[in-house]
């Protein structure tokens, strides 16, 4: 029997059991469409952890921060960490010329027309936008030149806007009284909520000021003490053995700077990279076998409706024997009807969980703000295949069965 002929048995046999083939099709629908949907939130969702990050959290970055030394070294004289310590990482060899940067924030109150808000004072460098994907709504960010004329400016977070300000068009150029000083705002960074909500909190960047890091020094820190301190390593070649060594050298240097008390704490952002990563791994993986189970279910779908097909048309198979149809064409022609119908569900389920990764999407963005719409092709792949296999697999018994039919007794059957 040509192909040809086998194709048009095959749309009159869905065509006459329109009803049963939708309900076949179902959990096939299910599992290969929450496959690519599943899928394609997984991957926005990771890349909405990063643009919501409140803290620096890029894989080639080391971050140092104060920390209580042990019960052991508490009397013992110290040095707090400082700008002299990213200053003596900077000329260290060891490091190959690694960034380094140094961070001092505090609690304060903001000022502007009887209204105030509290804020968290964090200075800062034109390198902090990119530390921590910091992204300018209006105006500018902070330059060379404010920290090298230490001016009273500053970047403040779209919540500091809208509630001190309260949305003030013109909010570039207008002054606000922090710590008994002007502050000039020549920026508004654009909104970065963390995902999930942030409660009151002042570390959310839409409630930090942001002001030049050498005026922050000579009006609160002259000391010029620091809460954090970071070192990028840039190159993302042999990351893991390079974040290691470094971590030993920032970790000895601090050490020997701070008379032996290890007042400090070193964290390797590798280390949070891979627990993330692992976590949505492991979501992937149950999430990918929730549309495994579906396909699964599906397939046993299929047989029990190809075996019902091959009882109900055991008359019509002894006829085909009978004009000279041989088991292999009778084989062919079930596993082809079975291939079909959970490739048609495989397709039609593809392009639902498109759609609705779509509509999720657009529901995500407008509630969270940062959320882009992910088709993983390897997911569109995997559901369609899977279910072609489903199909094959699981109609190769109700096929078999009718290949075996005996051709008398197929015709006599009524």
């Amino acid at each position: 029997m040509r192909l040809i002929d086998h194709l048009r048995t095959l749309r009159r046999t869905l065509g006459a059991n329109r009803s049963r083939t939708a309900l076949t099709l179902l959990g096939i629908v299910i599992g290969s469409g929450s496959i690519v949907l599943l899928a394609g939130l997984l991957r926005g969702g990771e890349e909405a952890l990063v643009a919501t990050s409140q803290r620096a959290n890029e894989a080639d970055l080391i971050q140092v921060r104060r920390d209580e030394p042990p019960q052991a070294q508490l009397r013992r004289t110290r040095r707090e960490l400082s700008m002299s310590d990213v200053e003596t990482l900077c000329e260290s060899p060891l490091l190959g010329g690694s960034p380094v940067a140094g961070e001092a924030n505090r609690e304060t109150k903001a000022f502007f027309e009887g209204r105030k808000k509290r804020a968290r004072l964090v200075s800062a460098s034109p390198g902090s936008a990119s530390l921590y994907r910091l992204e300018v709504e209006k105006g500018r960010f902070l330059t060379d030149e404010d920290l090298d004329s230490r001016r009273r400016v500053c970047v403040i977070g779209v919540e500091v806007w809208r509630e001190l300000l309260e949305e003030k068009v013109d909010a570039v150029g207008t002054q606000i009284r922090m710590e008994d000083e002007t502050w000039t705002i020549v920026g508004v960074l654009k909104n970065k909520p963390p995902l999930g909500g942030g409660g009151d909190g002042t570390w959310m960047w839409n409630r930090k000021v942001l002001v030049p890091r050498t005026t922050f020094d000579a009006l609160f820190e002259p000391s010029h003490k620091i809460n954090k301190l970071f070192v990028r390593l840039g190159s993302a070649k042999g990351l893991a053995a390079r974040l290691s060594f470094v971590e030993r050298v920032v970790k000895a240097t601090l050490l020997r700077r701070h008379l032996g008390v290890e007042n400090f704490k070193v964290e390797g952002e590798e280390g949070h990279a891979n627990q993330e990563r692992l976590i949505l791994d492991i979501i992937k993986l149950l999430l990918l076998g929730t549309g495994l189970l579906s396909l699964f279910v599906g397939g046993i779908n299929i047989m029990n409706i190809m075996l019902v097909t091959v009882t109900e048309r055991t008359r019509e198979i002894g006829v085909r024997r009978a004009i000279g149809a041989s088991p292999g064409a009778i084989l062919i022609q079930f596993l082809l009807e079975a291939g079909t119908i959970a490739l048609a569900g495989g397709v039609i389920g593809v392009l639902g969980g498109i759609f609705l990764s779509w509509a999720i999407a657009l529901l995500l963005t407008h509630a969270l703000g940062a959320w882009s719409l992910h088709v993983e092709m390897w997911s569109v792949g995997l559901g369609l295949g899977l279910s072609l296999s489903t199909g094959i697999v699981f109609g190769l018994f109700p096929a078999w069965r009718a290949a075996r039919l005996d051709p008398v007794e197929a015709l006599r059957y009524e």
